[in-house]
Protein backbone atom coordinates (compact mmCIF):
# COMPACT_ATOMS: atom_id res chain seq x y z
CA UNK A 1 0.00 0.00 0.00
CA UNK A 2 2.54 2.47 0.83
CA UNK A 3 4.59 1.98 -2.69
CA UNK A 4 1.36 3.31 -4.61
CA UNK A 5 1.40 6.12 -1.97
CA UNK A 6 5.18 6.86 -3.16
CA UNK A 7 3.88 6.76 -7.29
CA UNK A 8 1.07 9.28 -6.35
CA UNK A 9 2.99 11.29 -4.55
CA UNK A 10 5.83 11.42 -6.96
CA UNK A 11 3.46 11.58 -9.88
CA UNK A 12 1.89 14.75 -8.29
CA UNK A 13 5.16 16.41 -7.82
CA UNK A 14 6.18 15.65 -11.43
CA UNK A 15 2.53 16.56 -12.57
CA UNK A 16 3.18 20.15 -10.84
CA UNK A 17 6.50 20.64 -12.59
CA UNK A 18 5.56 19.55 -15.87
CA UNK A 19 2.71 22.59 -15.51
CA UNK A 20 5.43 24.85 -15.71
CA UNK A 21 4.11 28.11 -14.70
CA UNK A 22 0.75 27.21 -15.66
CA UNK A 23 -0.77 26.61 -12.35
CA UNK A 24 -1.31 29.76 -10.66
CA UNK A 25 -2.48 30.38 -7.42
CA UNK A 26 -1.70 28.39 -3.46
CA UNK A 27 0.21 25.34 -3.37
CA UNK A 28 -3.03 23.74 -2.53
CA UNK A 29 -4.68 24.70 -5.25
CA UNK A 30 -1.77 23.56 -7.73
CA UNK A 31 -1.45 19.85 -5.33
CA UNK A 32 -5.45 19.55 -5.50
CA UNK A 33 -5.52 19.99 -9.37
CA UNK A 34 -2.42 17.65 -9.66
CA UNK A 35 -4.32 15.08 -7.36
CA UNK A 36 -7.12 14.89 -9.69
CA UNK A 37 -4.89 14.97 -12.83
CA UNK A 38 -3.88 11.39 -12.03
CA UNK A 39 -7.42 10.22 -12.20
CA UNK A 40 -7.40 10.70 -15.58
CA UNK A 41 -5.66 8.59 -18.42
CA UNK A 42 -2.03 9.40 -19.38
CA UNK A 43 -3.36 11.16 -22.98
CA UNK A 44 -5.94 13.29 -21.32
CA UNK A 45 -3.53 14.19 -18.38
CA UNK A 46 -0.49 15.11 -20.87
CA UNK A 47 -3.16 17.20 -23.36
CA UNK A 48 -4.53 19.14 -20.17
CA UNK A 49 -0.62 19.74 -18.94
CA UNK A 50 0.34 21.02 -22.29
CA UNK A 51 -3.08 22.95 -23.43
CA UNK A 52 -4.67 24.77 -19.77
CA UNK A 53 -3.99 26.76 -17.75
CA UNK A 54 -5.40 26.93 -13.88
CA UNK A 55 -5.78 30.11 -11.14
CA UNK A 56 -6.96 30.60 -8.38
CA UNK A 57 -6.07 33.52 -5.67
CA UNK A 58 -2.81 33.55 -4.39
CA UNK A 59 -1.33 34.34 -0.62
CA UNK A 60 1.39 36.82 -2.46
CA UNK A 61 -0.65 38.27 -5.03
CA UNK A 62 -3.79 40.55 -5.40
CA UNK A 63 -3.63 40.21 -9.34
CA UNK A 64 -2.09 38.75 -12.35
CA UNK A 65 -0.90 39.67 -15.58
CA UNK A 66 -0.39 37.61 -18.78
CA UNK A 67 0.15 38.18 -22.27
CA UNK A 68 -1.62 37.34 -25.53
CA UNK A 69 1.60 35.19 -26.16
CA UNK A 70 0.94 33.16 -22.50
CA UNK A 71 -2.65 32.02 -23.63
CA UNK A 72 -2.75 32.02 -27.37
CA UNK A 73 -4.65 29.15 -28.20
CA UNK A 74 -5.03 27.75 -24.36
CA UNK A 75 -7.41 27.05 -21.91
CA UNK A 76 -7.98 29.03 -18.98
CA UNK A 77 -9.97 27.57 -15.68
CA UNK A 78 -10.58 29.62 -12.86
CA UNK A 79 -11.36 27.84 -9.10
CA UNK A 80 -13.27 30.13 -6.72
CA UNK A 81 -10.64 30.00 -3.31
CA UNK A 82 -14.83 28.91 -2.10
CA UNK A 83 -14.47 25.89 -3.75
CA UNK A 84 -10.65 25.38 -2.57
CA UNK A 85 -12.51 25.66 1.04
CA UNK A 86 -14.81 22.88 0.07
CA UNK A 87 -14.42 18.62 0.30
CA UNK A 88 -11.86 17.02 -2.17
CA UNK A 89 -14.18 15.03 -3.54
CA UNK A 90 -16.35 18.03 -4.29
CA UNK A 91 -13.07 20.03 -5.58
CA UNK A 92 -12.00 17.01 -7.71
CA UNK A 93 -15.35 16.79 -8.89
CA UNK A 94 -15.23 20.46 -10.21
CA UNK A 95 -11.76 20.46 -11.69
CA UNK A 96 -12.95 17.08 -13.57
CA UNK A 97 -16.29 19.11 -15.29
CA UNK A 98 -13.87 21.85 -16.24
CA UNK A 99 -11.57 19.73 -17.89
CA UNK A 100 -14.49 18.31 -19.50
CA UNK A 101 -15.49 20.98 -20.64
CA UNK A 102 -11.92 21.18 -22.82
CA UNK A 103 -12.27 17.82 -23.77
CA UNK A 104 -15.44 17.53 -24.98
CA UNK A 105 -14.57 21.08 -26.88
CA UNK A 106 -17.39 22.72 -25.86
CA UNK A 107 -17.92 26.49 -26.47
CA UNK A 108 -18.06 29.52 -23.84
CA UNK A 109 -20.91 31.83 -23.46
CA UNK A 110 -18.64 34.86 -24.04
CA UNK A 111 -17.54 34.83 -27.63
CA UNK A 112 -19.87 32.77 -28.69
CA UNK A 113 -24.27 33.09 -28.26
CA UNK A 114 -25.68 29.78 -27.08
CA UNK A 115 -29.02 28.19 -26.54
CA UNK A 116 -30.16 27.32 -22.85
CA UNK A 117 -31.06 23.89 -24.45
CA UNK A 118 -26.90 23.55 -25.39
CA UNK A 119 -25.77 24.94 -22.28
CA UNK A 120 -27.73 22.29 -20.68
CA UNK A 121 -26.48 19.58 -22.85
CA UNK A 122 -22.68 20.23 -22.01
CA UNK A 123 -23.06 20.72 -18.75
CA UNK A 124 -24.54 17.56 -18.38
CA UNK A 125 -21.82 16.11 -20.56
CA UNK A 126 -19.13 17.81 -18.46
CA UNK A 127 -20.87 16.17 -15.54
CA UNK A 128 -20.82 12.49 -16.95
CA UNK A 129 -17.11 13.42 -17.77
CA UNK A 130 -16.14 14.06 -14.33
CA UNK A 131 -18.50 11.33 -12.66
CA UNK A 132 -16.65 8.42 -15.58
CA UNK A 133 -13.19 9.65 -13.66
CA UNK A 134 -14.50 9.80 -10.15
CA UNK A 135 -15.96 6.29 -10.00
Amino acid sequence: MRRNSINRDELVTNTIREFGGKLVGKNSMKNMVAQTLTLLPKGIRDYIIKNCWFLSSARDAYGYTFSGNDLKNKHLIFLSDELLDLREEQIQYTVLHEIGHVILRHRNAINYSQTKKEIKRQEKEADIFARKYLA
